[in-house]
């Protein structure tokens, strides 16, 4: 939470500040919005904000916190099976790479921007 609040006023002096800004946790992502907020910023009127691991608190801040959910038993079982593997094998490493599906929990904390047109 405190790499958020302390990258949040970052942020604020940035003289072209980005429209939207994707956390690598939730825990960052609420940090962020708290010192966001202290800027003056307004969380999602002028700065999305997107957060990773969907806890449980995600739901609860203010806004409530748009954020990439993992399939976390997905992610256990395939831990397990692989270390498994890696013991009864006596292998060192893995030989392949799995790949788990994630979606976006959409909340209040990000904001739609229609594309801009060109003429």
């Amino acid at each position: 939470m405190n790499s958020g609040f302390l990258a949040a006023k970052k942020i604020a002096d940035m003289a072209d500040r980005p429209t939207a800004v994707f956390c690598a946790s939730d825990m960052v992502a609420i940090g962020l919005i708290s010192g966001l907020k202290r800027e003056g910023i307004s969380v999602p009127n002028d700065i999305s904000v997107v957060g990773f691991d969907d806890i449980e608190i995600a739901e609860y801040c203010d806004p409530p916190l748009t954020t990439i959910k993992q399939n976390r038993n997905g992610l256990g079982r395939a831990a397990a099976e692989q270390l498994l593997a890696q013991l009864g094998a006596r292998v060192a490493k893995p030989d392949n790479i799995l790949e788990l599906d994630v979606h976006i929990q959409e909340r209040e904390s990000t904001t739609v921007l229609a594309p801009s047109t060109v003429d």
